[in-house]
């Protein structure tokens, strides 16, 4: 099947291979652009340099290394037809695919676990959430991620390997079934279970208190829990945002491990490989919606910037 997708990669049409370019590095360049912008943003507003915002530069800062270590490869890739950078720096390639992927999700449940102790728990929340304690935790989670993506490196028959329905290298799924369970299972399903208790939980405190507050015509509290209210409700969204661009490639990982081969399309291979990457395109425009003090802060910036492009 690999070789059956190298053919269909290598003789794609000049309009198929010019589209797929274009849209990868456009994907590339915005993703780039655009957590650059989220970190800066963070950088000069003081404001925007909150405990919750400790997180979301942590996260942009996983995809501003898969927009420059992992996208630009795939968008040469997919130009050419071929991988063209050898074997070694192809299973460094898959390495850093896996690391960030796994870190942003690590993060996502971090982020998750964040809210749940700031609304549910608010008394551990301030034993337990301080900026030097929130740096450490950021810290273990990169090495968690390390422990669960350095393996492939060591296994005889498989790891990462170029797979051209992606125009990626990535690990090979299929074969290393323990391994793929163990991932799935820890590095995954766990987060993703964490992740969707907590937020069910925040948003019914935040609910139920709500109520009870209007009832009681406090407004002072009221509006501190609207405010708490909305930093859940941006942080829930970069999760949503998430999960749609990781589940289906869950899905597709796990298909090829149980058949034992790839045995897809590769129109289905390369929107995982688009979903791998748009899910460290879309946070920037996920705190621009939700968010008012990112929305003032990248309008700031741009408008400032502007003269220098005319």
């Amino acid at each position: 099947m690999n070789r059956l997708l190298s053919v269909e990669l290598a003789t794609r049409t000049k309009a198929l291979e010019w589209t797929e370019t274009v849209l990868f590095a456009v994907i590339n360049i915005v993703a780039l652009f655009g957590n650059v912008l989220t970190c800066y943003a963070a950088y000069r507003n003081q404001r925007l340099r909150t405990l919750a915002n400790v997180f979301v530069i942590a996260l942009g800062v996983s995809d501003i290394l898969m927009s420059t270590f992992c996208m630009p490869f795939t968008v040469v890739t997919l130009f050419h037809g071929q991988w063209m950078f050898g074997e070694t720096f192809c299973r460094l390639h898959g390495f850093g695919v896996l690391t960030f992927g796994l870190v942003s999700l690590q993060t996502m449940g971090l982020i998750a676990i964040s809210r749940y102790c700031h609304v549910v728990k608010p008394e551990k929340y301030t034993m337990l959430f301080k900026k030097q304690r929130a740096l450490l935790y950021i810290a273990v989670v990169w090495c968690v991620a390390f422990v669960g993506s350095v393996p492939p490196f060591l296994f005889k028959n498989g790891g990462s390997e170029f797979q051209p329905g992606k125009a990626m290298c990535s690990y090979t799924f299929e074969s290393n079934i323990a391994y793929t369970v163990f991932i799935e299972c820890v590095y995954i399903a766990a987060p993703l279970t964490i992740i969707t208790f907590c937020y069910a939980k925040v948003f019914s405190t935040v609910s139920r208190s709500n109520q009870l507050l209007s009832n009681a015509n406090d407004l002072q509290q009221l509006r501190a829990n609207v405010k708490k209210g909305i930093v859940t409700k941006t942080l829930a969204s970069v999760t949503v945002g998430f999960m749609c661009c990781w589940l289906p490639i869950s899905v597709i990982d796990n298909i090829d491990a149980a058949r034992g081969e790839r045995t897809l399309p590769r129109q289905v291979y390369l929107t995982y490989a688009f979903l791998v990457y748009l899910s460290g395109t879309i946070n920037p425009f996920i705190y621009a919606a939700t968010n008012m003090q990112f929305r003032r802060e990248y309008k700031s910036i741009l408008n400032k910037a502007m003269p220098c492009f005319c």
